[in-house]
Formats: structure tokens, C-alpha cells, sequence
């Protein structure tokens, strides 16, 4: 019985060691997308930039590995032709078909969105950002293209 209590007690602190050196590493992945022309009609158009994700985005070797996302850094450029633009970003989690949830951020700015972290984060996720706008005419160019960068751990 003293033998079994032993190996207890010793796996324990086994355990117990492991977990102390477990740490989490933290990756970054950048994607930039042209939203490209859009044909205004009378009620506005949209247009929009999707930042999918593929295996050969991610470090070699840590395909297997437990990741979470802990912000979406954005910048976004604009269409000067057009009137009233809004733009949105939305957050998928992998092979979703459903937005976790989507944010109003600025049109021809920057900034980090945080309200999807601790989300799954993997291959098969995806952010895709949305340029309304209510008029113009004809077709618009924008100036330039969209940029997401991909905060996350694992």
C-alpha cells in the first residue's frame, strides 16, 4: 500500500511539473484583400474583402494545436466616390457559415477590434470586411486595399 501511495504522490508532481512548463506561444498572420469596384445603384452597393485562412498560413507543425484568437488588428481603405460609407468587420470561426458577430469600424483608418477574443481560431476561419455605401455613381474605385492581421496563442 505504501508503494501505490508513493507512485501517487510521485506521478503527481510528474503532473504537476508538466503543467508548470506548458506556456502558450503567441502567432500573428496578415492578409491584405482589394474589396475592388463597386457598381452604386440607386439604394448604395457594397462591397467587401474576405481574409480566409489555409493550413500553409500557420507555422509548420502546429496545424494540431489548440489555437485562440486574441484580436483582429484592421486597417481599411475607402471609396472616395462614394456618399454615406460604412464598413464592418465580422468574425467567422473555422468552416462557419454564421458570423460569430460583426463591429462597425472606420473607412480609410486603423485599429484592433478585441470583442471576438478567446474565439477558436484555426484553418477554415475567416474575417471578411463590408463597404456600404448609400450613393455615387457608377462605378467606384476604392483606394486601396483592406488589411487584417490574425492575433492569437497556442
Amino acid at each position: 500500500m505504501n508503494i501505490f501511495k508513493t507512485v501517487l504522490v510521485g506521478l503527481s508532481f510528474v503532473g504537476a511539473s508538466i503543467a508548470i512548463s506548458a506556456h502558450a506561444t503567441d502567432g500573428s498572420i496578415t492578409k491584405s484583400v482589394s474589396p475592388g469596384s463597386m457598381l452604386v445603384l440607386s439604394n448604395g452597393g457594397i462591397r467587401m474583402s474576405q481574409f480566409g485562412l489555409i493550413s500553409s498560413d500557420f507555422p509548420s507543425g502546429t496545424l494540431p494545436n489548440r489555437k485562440t484568437l486574441t484580436g483582429i488588428e484592421w486597417q481599411t481603405t475607402w471609396y472616395p466616390q462614394g456618399e454615406g460609407e460604412t464598413v464592418e468587420l465580422c468574425y467567422f470561426t473555422p468552416y462557419s457559415s454564421t458570423e460569430v458577430g460583426c463591429v462597425p469600424i472606420l473607412p480609410n483608418s486603423s485599429g484592433t477590434v478585441n470583442n471576438f477574443n478567446n474565439q477558436r481560431f484555426d484553418n477554415g476561419a475567416k474575417a471578411i470586411i463590408f463597404h456600404t455605401v448609400d450613393g455615387g455613381s457608377g462605378v467606384i474605385q476604392p483606394t486601396g486595399q483592406d488589411v487584417v492581421t490574425f492575433k492569437y496563442t497556442y
